[in-house]
């Protein structure tokens, strides 16, 4: 067996950078430097707190909540991946690029929730991204307070 049987059969990685770049491939530009929408919590928090919309005694949440998401996506793509090892299906190449596809699949999801949405087709008359939430700091000053 020879080095390119070994990574497609048995690795989710090629697979996991063909998705990346069908998707990607009108701003592969992205995959470097991601553009995204900061919509965690930790943002929220910031923007609800600076707003005064927030009690004092709410403490800000941490980042083990939005690093458990992709721990998660890591060990699915991990124990589906290495599910041929378990004996579970005969190890045929058809049903090892499967496998690996499938893996691959859970990857790219991982991977969009980090990079956003993907890029639409160039000249789109929709805007590419929501609002950000941080946007609307700037509310208090703009009106003001009645007395």
């Amino acid at each position: 067996m020879n080095l390119a049987e070994a990574l497609f059969l048995y690795l989710p990685i090629p697979y996991w950078a063909a998705f990346l770049l069908l998707l990607y491939r009108h701003d592969l530009s992205r995959l470097f430097r991601p553009v995204k929408d900061d919509g965690s919590l930790r943002n929220w928090w910031s923007v609800l707190s600076h707003l005064g919309i927030l009690d004092a005694g709410v403490r800000r949440p941490g980042r083990t909540r939005e690093i458990l998401h992709y721990a998660v996506y890591l060990s699915i793509s991990a124990g589906v991946s290495l599910s041929w090892t378990l004996g579970v299906f005969p190890q045929y190449w058809y049903l090892l690029i499967v496998v690996q596809g499938t893996s691959g699949s859970i990857l790219t999801a991982a991977t969009m929730q980090y990079l956003g949405t993907p890029p639409r087709r160039p000249y789109a008359d929709v805007l590419r991204y929501p609002r950000l939430g941080s946007r609307i700091r700037h509310l208090p000053r703009a009106r003001p307070t009645p007395n």
